[in-house]
């Protein structure tokens, strides 16, 4: 009966620091445009599910983004790097599907860091909730050091 009080977590979709949004040099996330999150600077190269969802939507093209729905209708995207949509996939290997159920930890994307910095680029990876479906960000764990699918770094409830 309380469930829909009960908070829930994201946790950190890959290892690294976070980041407040505000930071990231990107206006399109800093200014909130996409949704609220948080960000990571990262210290690994394998994005993980940061809850149990389904992967709704692969940027097939570029690799370089996903799109998860949790079960409680809450969409969210995880964007590895800054402007990386240009490097048309490379250095990216998506290892999921869409419409595929996932576990909180799975693998889901490998991306090169160094290939992505030695073109230009930032790695710096972005996870937003694009559709809240009535949920609120209560807490976002800023400026620590994350673990890929063992750090929670947003409730919500």
């Amino acid at each position: 009966m309380f469930e829909i009080f009960k908070k829930k977590k994201l946790y950190s979709p890959l290892s690294g620091k976070s980041v407040a949004l505000s930071n990231v040099q990107d206006e399109v996330f800093s200014s909130l445009m996409m949704g609220d999150g948080i960000a990571i600077d990262p210290t690994d190269k394998v994005i993980v599910a940061p809850c149990d969802c389904l992967v709704k939507l692969i940027m097939k093209g570029s690799k370089h983004a996903l799109g998860l729905l949790m079960n409680n209708g809450v969409e969210i995207l995880i964007h590895v790097g800054i402007d990386t949509v240009s490097l048309e996939g490379e250095g990216f290997e998506v290892l999921v599907e869409e419409g595929q159920k996932v576990k909180l930890g799975t693998p889901l994307l490998k991306f090169d860091k160094d290939y992505i910095i030695s073109k230009g680029y930032s790695p710096m990876t972005m996870m937003i909730i694009t559709e809240p479906n009535g949920s609120n960000i209560n807490k976002k764990y800023e400026d620590i050091t994350v673990e890929g699918g063992k750090t929670p770094v947003i409730e919500f409830s």
